[in-house]
């Protein structure tokens, strides 16, 4: 799957200040009658199922800041597994992205781990995505070496898991194809010297 992690849900856990418990973040309606006011972001206690599966299996995304975390990308993961227990998988997507570009005047973007990005069809970056209009692109970096963690960690399965940064896996699975792309003057090549912030995972299965 090219550029699918980046799409799919993400929620929002941190430590509660004070007791250090984990939380999970909810969006209430906005205070007042203002027509164009955002939702509210606010923390409770953690029940989500599957929010708990996952810090379970990899109990880094529940440590330090308010960090994002790619719950629905970790159940497409286990359906995937549960249905085809043999299964392969290739995920390649961004592993870093950019801050905002924002107006001056504008508020701070999320400063949570792993925020991300929110563009709408202007093409206008905005703060976070409370305060960006209906329709916008949402697009989250990945954790690779995190997601790697809670693939390997399911119960029964066997695998390989490599994380790769795309230049490293395009060298080593078509160089010949990657060395059509260079340039002969300066050597570059897009496949190589461009989207330098993509990563790959792939699991196979043990034999």
């Amino acid at each position: 799957a090219f550029e699918l992690l980046d799409n799919l849900t993400h929620d929002k856990v941190r430590r509660h200040p004070s007791t250090g418990r984990l939380q999970q973040a909810h969006l209430l309606p906005p205070d007042g009658a203002e027509a164009d006011a955002s939702p509210v972001e606010t923390f409770r206690p953690l029940t989500d199922r599957l929010l708990r599966r996952v810090l379970e299996r990899v109990p880094s995304y529940g440590r330090g800041p308010a960090r994002w975390v790619p719950s629905v990308a970790c159940a497409l993961i286990d359906e995937i597994y549960r249905v085809r227990p043999r299964a392969s998988l290739l995920f390649a997507d961004f592993d870093y992205l950019p801050p905002p570009v924002l107006e001056a005047g504008e508020a701070e973007g999320d400063d949570a781990v792993g925020a991300p990005l929110v563009t709408d069809m202007d093409d206008r970056d905005h703060a976070n995505y409370r305060m960006a209009p209906p329709l916008c692109d949402i697009l989250f970096p990945t954790d690779f070496s995190k997601l790697a963690k809670y693939v390997a960690a399911g119960e029964e399965r066997r695998l390989n898991v490599r994380v790769q940064k795309q230049g490293a896996f395009l060298l080593e699975n078509g160089k010949e194809d990657v060395d059509e792309t260079r340039s002969w003057l300066t050597d570059y090549s897009p496949l190589i010297d461009d989207f330098s912030n993509c990563s790959i995972l792939t699991a196979t299965p043990r034999r």
